[in-house]
């Protein structure tokens, strides 16, 4: 009775999707119905179920199966009840003598670390997992871990905005793939295309992530892998938000996605859904139910005590509040994202993860080691008339090994004391970007109250000039040097930013960037993005209102000495104007930055706008 009602109800919900907006008031009211109806009645009877066959079973493997998919049924909205289910599978894998058993069990407390941010424990039991399923060559079951390994390295390159992270989760991604092809593992193939398709989009090549959701959204329907399924279709319809900005396709991939995780109880996918529908109800500018979604996600995201959630979440709120000119909640919303910022993003973390990776491959080795220390101790058994030699020997291998300890201790501390001062470096960075960050809404908050437009002019301009010192900082901490950046991505961000702030479309723009040397000194790339961003300012000001095919070329050469220019092809500058502008600010800032870096700046038109800036190879070693 309870499945037909279910079916009955999924089908009316598909009736009214085809009906148009006429019913979008009976749409809502059947999604919300599968929400609480599969909310309550599906999940408990399964657990129920479960736990009392569990009371029935002396089996030791029995109920050790049957405790880890308890585990599993509570680990997506009860990570409590999922914690002492996993520590007694645990229990129970071990006693079973069972390394399948005991593989999934450590694949199980794979996937509960990763949802609690704690990477460094996923990956040490992903490896453990590995260990037990290469053993008993179960091929199946490795192709499920390297997907788990490699949503464990996208959330790493998620809360560290490490893109080498992201890279990882790719390859591991695709391997996965790989191997469940071999084994024709089809939930493991969907998996794994589910996972590549997040990786190639958080790595911005999104016709890729398209094609593998698409490749995946096959299969799991061809397969009537309904849960899966629903996963494919919010993805899908983040890439209609991001990439092909048709919110409209992204609205109905999400809502399908909405309705199947609904049916599953699946309370992370709700959050999903519901965050992302508000970033498209947001582009639409339908403000009310952007921030109705968003809400929601937040309430979701809090129940599951899932920080990098929250944060997820509370960013998209900040961001359609603030496009709604809800500027006092956007603050609120924005200072509670930075501080879970802070609590996912502690640069002594930066560090730790850094090692992980190589931590268990000394893991590995180490049994490796002791492995063939068993075999020598035999063999010295076997060869006991050799003693004598064989202690003299160890004799000079102890010396060899006591000086090449002092050694290694001796680097050790050189190398500590290298990693405190740039863990430190990290935070200062961190912090003034934050804090920079802070300023820039609170610009913003000033300008929407004034009334005289040059003022209003005068504080955006301000707010971008705090922009792009910020996006200095950002990449600085974010980067594992503390002394440079990569000034080539830097001055890309820089145009994207300025170019969305004057209502330009990336689209319809020729941008040429051309860097010879991409690393550069942080003081040196302060001064020059300051000017970057003025000269910038300029041009998507003045010189494109009636350009058709607006084009904009930006050249840094660093052969001898640095040269940088910025071509635009508007109706050019005048300079008499120019010449007599003696009280601009933006002028004074160029000329004394100019200055303070040894440069010398010229400004002619050449069919538009031509800036130059050369500092002399003498100049450059004093600035460098």
């Amino acid at each position: 009775m309870g499945n037909s009602l279910k079916l009955s109800v999924r089908r009316l919900y598909l009736l009214c999707c085809l009906s148009g907006s006429a019913h979008a008031a009976m749409k809502n009211f059947f999604i919300l119905y599968l929400i609480v109806f599969t909310g309550f009645a599906q999940k408990p009877s399964q657990i129920d179920s479960l736990k009392k066959i569990l009371a029935i079973t002396s089996d030791i493997q029995r109920k050790t199966k049957i405790v880890q998919d308890i585990c599993e049924a509570y680990s997506r909205n009860q990570p409590d009840s999922a914690k002492k289910y996993l520590e007694i599978a645990q229990d129970f894998s071990r006693k079973s003598m069972d390394k399948k058993l005991e593989g999934r069990s450590y694949h199980l407390a794979a996937n509960f670390f990763r949802a609690q941010n704690e990477f460094e424990k996923s990956l040490q039991a992903s490896q453990k997992t590995i260990d037990l399923y290469e053993a008993i060559d179960y091929k199946r079951g490795l192709g499920r871990v390297y997907n788990s390994i490699g949503l464990t390295y996208k959330k790493m390159g998620d809360s560290q905005k490490v893109a080498a992270f992201t890279r990882k989760a790719l390859m591991f991604s695709l391997k996965a793939i790989e191997m469940a092809k071999v084994v024709q593992d089809t939930n493991g193939l969907i998996s794994g295309y589910n996972n590549a398709g997040i990786a190639y989009r958080d790595l911005k090549e999104f016709r890729k992530a398209e094609d593998a959701y698409k490749t995946g959204l096959m299969n799991a329907e061809k397969y009537k892998i309904d849960r899966d399924a629903g996963v494919l279709h919010a993805n899908l319809g983040q890439i209609y938000i991001d990439f092909e900005k048709e919110y409209d396709k992204a609205i109905i991939e999400l809502e399908k996605s909405l309705v199947i995780h609904a049916n599953h109880n699946d309370q992370q996918g709700i959050e999903h859904a519901y965050r992302s529908l508000g970033k498209a109800y947001q582009m639409k500018k339908e403000y009310k139910k952007a921030i109705d979604y968003a809400q929601k996600s937040v309430a979701i995201a809090h129940s599951l005590k899932d920080i990098h959630r929250m944060f997820n979440a509370y960013g998209i709120l900040y961001g359609i509040q603030e496009d709604a000119g809800l500027y006092k909640e956007a603050l609120a919303s924005l200072k509670i994202a930075k501080q879970l910022e802070d609590s996912t993003l502690r640069v002594d973390k930066t560090k730790n993860i850094a090692e992980i990776e190589s931590k268990y491959q000394t893991e590995k080795k180490e049994i490796e080691i002791k492995n063939l220390n068993e075999k020598n101790a035999l063999q010295r058994n076997q060869l006991a008339f050799a003693g004598l030699g064989l202690l003299v020997l160890m004799g000079l291998l102890g010396t060899l090994y006591w000086q090449y300890k002092k050694i290694n201790e001796n680097r050790s501390q050189i190398q500590k004391q290298s990693d405190d001062l740039k863990l430190m470096m990290k935070e200062l960075h961190h912090r003034v970007k934050n804090n920079l960050a802070i300023v820039s809404s609170l610009l913003k908050i000033q300008s929407s109250k004034m009334e005289d437009e040059k003022a209003v002019l005068a504080v955006r301009q301000g707010q971008q000039r705090v922009e792009a010192m910020s996006l200095i900082h950002q990449r600085l901490y974010q980067n594992d040097k503390v002394s440079t950046i990569n000034i080539k991505e830097y001055i890309s961000d820089l145009v994207d930013s300025l170019m969305s702030a004057y209502g330009h479309e990336v689209d319809n723009f020729d941008v040429q960037l051309s860097v010879e040397q991409e690393e550069m000194d942080v003081d040196l790339a302060i001064s020059l993005g300051l000017i970057i961003n003025e000269l910038l300012t300029n041009s998507f000001k003045y010189a494109y209102a009636e350009a058709t095919h607006p084009a904009l070329k930006i050249t840094l050469k660093n052969k001898v000495g640095l040269s940088l220019e910025i071509h635009d092809n508007g109706p050019g500058l005048d300079m008499e104007r120019w010449n007599r502008a003696k009280d601009s600010f933006g002028k004074k800032l160029i000329a004394g930055l100019s200055k303070q870096i040894g440069g010398t700046f010229t400004i002619e038109n050449q069919n538009g706008t031509y800036c130059r800036l050369y500092i002399s190879p003498e100049k450059m070693k004093l600035v460098a």
